[in-house]
């Protein structure tokens, strides 16, 4: 692969993780604000911090269809963000990981790498 190339999968990673910070801070933006008006939750740090998280996600996506492809791009980036969001809500608020998330997430991994390869 050329640089380039891998150039744009850096950013690739870097967008899955834009999205998924993004997705934990509007969960704890909801748990910290539990029955809170719109309003309230829309103007709290952590509903601020989730839309900056989004906004580098998109830039960084964006980014990163200059060097690759959007059939590829789009179900590596998709795949990343459900397993690390998964993970990563089980570590941070508790949510029990199951057998068949770990294993749907197996089947998505096994996809992607059979995409790439085709």
């Amino acid at each position: 692969m050329t640089h380039l190339v891998w150039y744009g999968w850096k950013l690739l990673g870097l967008s899955a993780v834009g999205s998924c910070a993004g997705n934990l801070l509007l969960k704890q933006a909801n748990l910290a604000l539990s029955n809170s008006g719109l309003l309230a939750i829309a103007t709290s740090p952590w509903f601020v911090g989730a839309i900056a998280c989004y906004i580098f996600d998109l830039i960084f996506f964006s980014q990163a269809l200059q060097y690759l492809s959007v059939s590829a791009a789009v179900p590596v980036v998709s795949g990343i963000r459900i397993a690390a969001t998964a993970i990563l809500a089980d570590v941070f608020f508790g949510e029990h990981l199951t057998f068949n998330q770990l294993l749907a997430s197996s089947l998505i991994t096994v996809g992607i790498v059979i995409m790439l390869r085709a």
